[in-house]
């Protein structure tokens, strides 16, 4: 009985075993195979990577590799003139002022979901600097200029957040939500030709780790190697003035995680991560990230220009290299023309003199020429001045750059000290930006897909309150508590327009005519302290408000206020503004009042009476 027992749990462990070693094997087939399909694309971010660093004499031969080209003859000139760098960090300089201001919409105008709405918003503005939300942005924003491609990662990271003590020896952590920027080099799809995300059935995350952090977080012990990565860091982050090229790194290991859709069979999806012959883990896909709590892939893809028909976009330097190429030819013929005017070119006759003593040292200044006796003495042959042709072609050449980039010499130089009409120059802006438009608002939409995750995340992993420190206007900090059924609200929006559309001075023009055309007045014609408040933040000029943020701390202890009345009567205080705790009382009643008592409401209509006997007209208070 104890022996087949015993068979039996062999038979077990074997079948298990089999089953792993099949999953890991076909994991790492389906990857290989992806990656022979995706070589193509490497080679040209590669030769992109290359062009944007300078080393713009390389190509992709036949067999897909880069190789260098060598000169023709020794004395011809390869200087680099790069125009791609300038043009690409002008860009990106332009997406980087693409910071949108994100609010969420409570699911109703109960008291409680509009609570729940403005802590999620606090929450999300301490998730967006916990993770340095900016710097993740711009580090996508340069793989997708320079590859065409990029992707952010949004994930739950155990580790993160307050440490909650010790169980079993090992340090416990509340967990946070972390956002990482993916280059493209590790994302393989299972179909390069589906333009989106959720339109693949399979999305591959292949990335360089070394051993000791594979046994750190998933406990399993892999055997290193030295693995060849393309890239400046293990990071995968990309510096615009780095030399890229191949490295290797040692005692590391692939970590594949092939993250498969829902289906029929997995319901919930399913995440395989396979390191050397290891089987990492495998389970259902591990975030409710997407719409009504299903599971999608953690991945936003971002692209620089969309290539119809296909999973990766395209990168302007794709266009620009042939425009570089005859750039940098027409330079080089052009300096070699001027050399050969300022330097000459000797005529000597066979035998006369020591040529290889004048190929050596050449023509300096007061050289002596000895040639032999009753030869003909050398001489400097006559040429022609440089053809304006050269400047012509340079002239065609430099307005392609413009014409394919969308960035004018208004942006990238001095250029615009032409300009003397400021309103000109606006105009130029304007028309400069509105080019890159659509790649703004493409970053723009991400921001709104890294909130509804993040806030997804947060209602799946929070458990008991999370504290979120907010510093208020007196630059005081208080804390809020937020649970997981404070971010159920998903329903974000961007509260500000794309910062492309308009510069900042156009922006305070406008505000400006707002105010002149009297739209921003109430109609006793006053500028009202809550609305003076926003103006003077809008403008920039913030400090300048004498009130401090009055009105808002106003309109907390009303909501205060709203609360107690449920229970007591409430008096009014003499330091109460009291318009703005009426409003305030008004607008709680209208959203509650089918939830009320009589007796709750006979107790708001006393306070917000005893409110408007004591308000004193605007026109008085300025007066």
């Amino acid at each position: 009985m104890k022996q087949s027992i015993n068979n039996l749990k062999k038979q077990e462990e074997e079948k298990k075993a089999k089953f792993i070693n099949e999953i890991v094997e076909n994991v790492k087939i389906d990857f290989e195979n992806r990656r022979k399909e995706r070589l193509q694309y490497e080679r040209q971010w590669e030769l992109n990577i290359n062009f944007l660093c300078g080393n713009q004499y390389c190509y992709v031969n036949k067999r897909g590799e880069i190789f260098d080209e060598d000169s023709d003859f020794s004395w011809q000139n390869k200087g680099v003139f790069n125009h791609i760098a300038p043009i690409i960090e002008t860009r990106l300089a332009k997406f980087y002022r693409v910071t949108p201001v994100i609010a969420i919409r409570p699911k109703s105008d109960d008291d409680k979901d509009v609570t729940d709405a403005t802590i999620a918003e606090k929450l999300l503005d301490s998730a967006f600097k916990n993770i340095q939300i900016e710097n993740v942005v711009k580090q996508v924003s340069n793989w997708a200029e320079v590859c065409g491609t990029a992707f952010y990662k949004v994930v739950w990271d155990n580790f993160g957040g307050n440490s909650l003590g010790t169980v079993d020896g090992k340090e416990v952590f509340e967990g946070e939500v972390k956002v990482v920027a993916v280059s493209p080099f590790e994302i393989y799809p299972d179909n390069l030709y589906k333009e989106e995300l959720t339109e693949c059935d399979s999305i591959i995350h292949a990335k360089v780790v070394r051993v000791d952090e594979i046994k750190r977080l998933y406990g399993v012990d892999v055997v290193g190697e030295e693995i060849d990565v393309f890239g400046s860091s293990e990071s995968g982050n990309l510096g615009l003035n780095k030399n890229y090229s191949s490295r290797k790194i040692s005692n590391a290991q692939i970590v594949i995680e092939k993250y498969e859709k829902p289906t029929v069979e997995f319901p919930n999806g399913r995440l395989i991560t396979v390191a050397g012959d290891k089987l990492l883990y495998y389970g259902e896909l591990p975030y409710k990230n997407g719409k009504n709590q299903s599971r999608i892939y953690p991945f936003i893809k971002q692209v620089s220009v969309n290539v119809s028909g296909s999973f990766f976009g395209s990168s302007i330097i794709e266009r620009l290299i042939p425009v570089q190429r005859a750039y940098n030819a027409v330079k080089n013929r052009k300096h070699e023309f001027l050399n050969r005017l300022s330097m000459g070119v000797l005529s000597v006759e066979d035998g006369s003199i020591d040529v290889d003593d004048l190929a050596d040292e050449g023509l300096s200044p007061g050289k002596i020429l000895v040639y032999r006796q009753g030869s003909k003495a050398p001489e400097i042959m006559e040429s022609n001045s440089l053809p304006p042709d050269f400047n012509d072609e340079e002239e065609k050449l430099l307005s392609e750059f413009v014409i394919i980039s969308g960035v004018s010499e208004v942006s990238s130089s001095s250029q615009n000290a032409k300009v003397s009409s400021g309103s000109a120059l606006e105009i130029l802006i304007s028309q400069d930006n509105e080019r890159m438009t659509f790649v703004a608002e493409g970053i723009r939409q991400n921001y709104l897909l890294l909130a509804k995750q993040i806030l997804r995340l947060y209602s799946q992993f929070i458990s008991g309150v999370k504290a979120i420190k907010v510093l208020t206007e007196f630059n005081r900090t208080k804390i809020l508590y937020a649970d997981n059924k404070s971010a159920t609200s998903d329903d974000v929006y961007l509260e500000s327009e794309n910062e492309l559309l308009y510069t900042p001075s156009q922006k305070k023009e406008m505000i400006f005519k707002l105010y002149n055309s009297g739209l921003l007045l109430d109609e006793d014609g006053i500028l009202r302290p809550s609305t003076k408040e926003k103006v003077l933040a809008l403008l920039g000029y913030k400090e300048l408000d004498y009130q401090k943020g009055l009105a808002r701390l106003h309109e907390e202890k009303a909501q205060a206020e709203n609360e107690k009345i449920k229970s007591k009567l409430v008096e009014v205080d003499e330091v109460d503004d009291h318009s703005i705790h009426a409003d305030e009382h008004v607008r709680y009643f209208l959203s509650e009042y089918e939830n009320l008592t009589d007796k709750q409401k006979e107790n708001l209509f006393y306070h917000v009476k005893e409110h408007k006997q004591r308000i004193i007209p605007l026109k008085e208070k300025v007066l």
